[in-house]
């Protein structure tokens, strides 16, 4: 069978249908990578390291990546509309070359200080520390991966192609599964490094491939000067990140310091909760940014306003039921996953806990996810620098006054009260930066929808204990009794055109 139709520019349209159904099969991997380290390690100080690196390593990668989406990519959409292809190519050139530098010198610097610094930036006990110092030793070189992979899958999504970042995903976490597999027994949690660095390398070679033979990039093209004015966002950009990946890191640095598996539950329970997001809203906010880009080039505004009424709307729709459907059958649903030899009563209760909370958050950070592409469109690099500098700020004092008094779950409501508090900061924000974005449309519609939810879910969760004693029967026939009534007051009530819209062309296909 020809895969290659799937791996040229697409129309957003296209582009948004595969690269979403691509993406949960990526993620879907990627989420079966995270049951099979349950299954086989369970939740310990093994675990609870080797999620602490990797972590690590995710959030100082993204801040090395953010002037992607934030700078580079409008930028060299400018140059390519403006300019020519060339001299898009010679600008990512440039930062490409500078992505490997950064990449060597930061992967080479923690492989022979990652232990003293992850002491000082962590609470880990010294003799832990020592004891797994390879488990440093080896996540040291997911940096430099993380980064030129990260760099060349932006670089691909601007010029449309959207599925491929997809479909290595899926490679990489395939690889990963299979290394610990084959490993486990003889290296046990190294496994996992081992085949993460298998991975994303193949994945490197790949994406070299692709960009060369199907995109036709010329990594020969160096010349050409950087206007000021993108240093000065890059500046802004750096610096606003900055304190999103301190806010990001402060939770680790705190949990770090609570015992034995709370690094490893915590990280459970998100990467369900994070299952929605990941999955749709990702995606739909990548697709719909590249598209924003190019209407703000082009002076439209009300098409701006449109793209991101429509996109938030459905966000939501999808979110909200996802939220109160996982915070109803929180403990179902880590059984029927994660419940294994290696992961028992404690670890179940404790990762339910984590995920309950964390998925009432689900339609404020998709909606967040479409506010922050709007600030990328029109580059307030500047004014959103000063903002996260700020919502940052109090969300670091709001996990630490939480965890204060609530311990190791003051986490996730920390992270409940200042989605709420940027929920309604952003009404603000669009008024002054895009006042032509009607966010309030997307207010309204927002609690429309959360009122519709809660009632649903407040019934549903009064029937438990008349559902199925099993965890699979339980939430089979809770979910069947969800959708069956948010469709119907979905039809009663025309919340959103979309259910409607696939069962017309459901019925055109097979009809």
């Amino acid at each position: 069978m020809n895969f290659l139709w799937l791996i040229k520019a697409e129309t957003y349209q296209r582009g948004l249908v595969l690269s979403i159904l691509f993406n949960v099969l990526a993620k879907g991997a990627l989420f079966l990578l995270t049951i099979c380290i349950a299954a086989y390690f369970g939740s310990d100080i093994r675990t609870d390291i080797y999620f602490f690196i990797y972590s690590s390593m995710v959030l100082l990668s993204a801040f090395t990546n953010a002037i992607d989406t934030m700078v580079l990519v409008p930028e060299s959409m400018r140059l390519r509309e403006q300019e020519g292809s060339d001299a898009a190519m010679v600008f990512l050139n440039y930062f490409g070359r500078l992505y490997v530098l950064a990449g060597i010198a930061v992967s080479v610097g923690l492989y022979f200080f990652g232990t003293g610094l992850f002491g000082i930036f962590s609470k880990f006990s010294p003799a832990d520390i020592l004891l797994y110092r390879n488990y440093f030793l080896l996540g040291s070189g997911y940096f430099f991966f993380l980064v030129l992979t990260g760099y060349m899958n932006n670089i691909l999504t601007s010029l449309k192609y959207f599925t491929i970042p997809m479909i290595i995903s899926g490679i990489n976490s395939v690889i990963v599964i299979v290394s610990i597999v084959l490993l486990h027994r003889s290296f046990n949690v190294e496994s996992i490094f081992i085949g993460g660095l298998a991975a994303y390398t193949v994945n490197l070679l790949i994406l070299l491939g692709v960009m060369k033979r199907i995109a036709a990039w010329d990594f020969g093209l160096i010349r050409g000067g950087i206007r000021r004015q993108v240093w000065h966002k890059i500046i802004f950009a750096k610096l606003g990140q900055l304190a999103t990946v301190a806010s990001s890191f402060f939770p680790l640095f705190l949990l770090s310091g609570f015992g034995s598996g709370v690094i490893s539950v915590m990280n459970y329970g998100k990467n369900i909760a994070d299952i929605p997001n990941t999955l749709v809203t990702a995606q739909l906010a990548n697709v719909s940014g590249i598209q924003l880009n190019e209407l703000f080039a082009r002076n439209d505004r009300q098409a701006m306003n449109d793209s991101f009424v429509r996109a938030s709307k459905l966000l939501v729709f999808l979110l909200v039921p996802v939220g109160f459907f996982l915070f109803v059958f929180a403990t179902p649903v880590v059984q029927l996953l994660y419940q294994r030899d290696h992961f028992g009563t404690g670890s179940v209760a404790g990762t339910a806990r984590f995920m309950q909370l964390l998925a009432l958050t689900l339609f404020s950070i998709g909606i967040n996810a479409m506010v922050s592409r709007i600030f990328i469109a029109v580059q307030a690099i500047r004014q959103a620098f000063y903002y996260q500098l700020l919502l940052n700020g109090l969300l670091i004092a709001a996990i630490w006054l939480c965890c204060r008094h609530y311990g190791a779950y003051g986490y996730p409501y920390g992270i409940i009260i200042m989605n709420l508090v940027n929920y309604f900061a952003m009404y603000g924000i669009c008024k002054r930066l895009a006042p032509y974005i009607n966010y309030a449309a997307v207010m309204k519609y927002t609690g429309w929808v959360l009122l519709v939810n809660a009632a649903i879910a407040a019934g549903l969760y009064f029937l438990m204990s008349y559902l199925p004693g099993s965890a699979w029967g339980s939430l089979v026939t809770g979910g069947f009794i969800y959708l069956a009534l948010l469709l119907l007051f979905n039809k009663l009530f025309g919340l959103n055109p979309a259910p409607g819209l696939i069962l017309q062309y459901l019925k055109k296909k097979f009809a």
